[in-house]
């Protein structure tokens, strides 16, 4: 079996933030914080589609421009997707080729990371990898490389 590593913030610790914020006497949900931002003209570097549509992890994009790790907002959904098109740049480059069944399981753990800050090897028993045989499946099409593409993932992609 494998397990992820190298994650920093947890999907629980996102949610039980955005759960205390939400809690009187703030009452704050991510939209009101992100559009707080907006309105003190902070700069804006994502897709105009996502401009008013946040989520949880949302939080997270919110707290990394708070502590001067990035200087504009950006959806973290949008955060992950990019660095996982360097990532499979990068992964090109050094000679490494995915194959189409592959990146269907590398673009569908990236999606989950992108939602949930993150994704563990029992992630894998649940939709859509359950549909190609969960961890049995993942490791079937990755191979023995797949515990570590995880990790890989966790650290490349979420913050």
């Amino acid at each position: 079996m494998f397990e992820a590593k190298g994650r920093g913030i947890r999907f629980d610790q996102v949610k039980e933030l955005a759960e205390r914020i939400a809690r009187p006497p703030y009452n704050w949900t991510v939209d009101i914080i992100w559009n707080a931002y907006l309105s003190l003209e902070v700069e804006y570097q994502g897709r105009p589609e996502n401009r008013n549509r946040h989520t949880a992890t949302d939080l997270i994009s919110l707290l990394r421009l708070e502590a001067g790790v990035d200087d504009a907002l950006v959806p973290y959904a949008e955060q992950v997707e990019s660095r996982y098109e360097n990532w499979l740049a990068r992964q090109q480059v050094n000679g490494v080729e995915f194959t189409e069944t592959q990146r269907w399981w590398l673009d569908r753990m990236m999606r989950i990371v992108s939602s949930s800050a993150g994704i563990e090897p029992a992630d894998l028993e649940n939709a859509p990898f359950d549909e190609r045989g969960g961890i049995d499946g993942a490791l079937r099409d990755l191979g023995d490389r797949a515990g570590a593409l995880i990790e890989e993932l966790n650290r490349e992609l979420a913050a």
